[in-house]
């Protein structure tokens, strides 16, 4: 599902987390999420990097559908469910817009003192601020040279060549 851009996770924040490990959730990133259904969002502990891959309920059901793609019983689909669906984690959201980012997640993510939130358009990452600003700039060449390779997005707007 793609999410409209007024649904859609922009921006990085970075917010303090207190001695109970409770952080706010970006405003913007809280009116993104459909709280009627669930008060709250889906955090999974990525297996590629440290960090946390997080989104709605449509997060959830769109990894499901794409591991259900896979061959029932095969060693691919066990442990994506395993790895990815048996870790993942219903995190609530308390009257403020604060959660509390369980130990195990903010141990697997290098989370300390402050998470960094980055929208990621229809998800989201929370992760350590400081490996954020690592990575973006590694990020930043390899984003200039990907702008080369994207077609026009809007083939009949002006100024398009025609």
């Amino acid at each position: 599902m793609l999410r409209s851009a007024a649904a859609s996770f922009l921006g990085s924040h970075t917010n303090r987390i207190d001695a109970k490990g409770r952080v706010a959730a970006p405003a913007d990133f809280r009116r993104a999420l459909d709280l009627t259904a669930f008060n709250g969002f889906f955090c999974v502990p990525s297996v590629r990097e440290a960090k946390l891959d997080c989104g709605g309920p449509d997060y959830i059901e769109n990894l499901k559908l794409m591991i259900g793609r896979l061959r029932p019983f095969s060693a691919e689909r066990r442990a994506l469910e395993r790895t990815i669906l048996g870790r993942a984690k219903p995190i609530s959201f308390d009257a403020d817009g604060r959660f509390i980012i369980p130990k195990e997640l903010r141990e697997h993510a290098g989370i300390e003192g402050e998470a960094c939130f980055v929208g990621l358009g229809d998800t989201f990452e929370i992760r350590s601020p400081g490996a954020f600003s690592d990575e973006l700039s590694d990020l930043t060449e390899i984003a200039a040279d990907a702008l080369a390779l994207l077609e026009n997005p809007f083939p009949d707007a002006v100024g398009d060549g025609q």
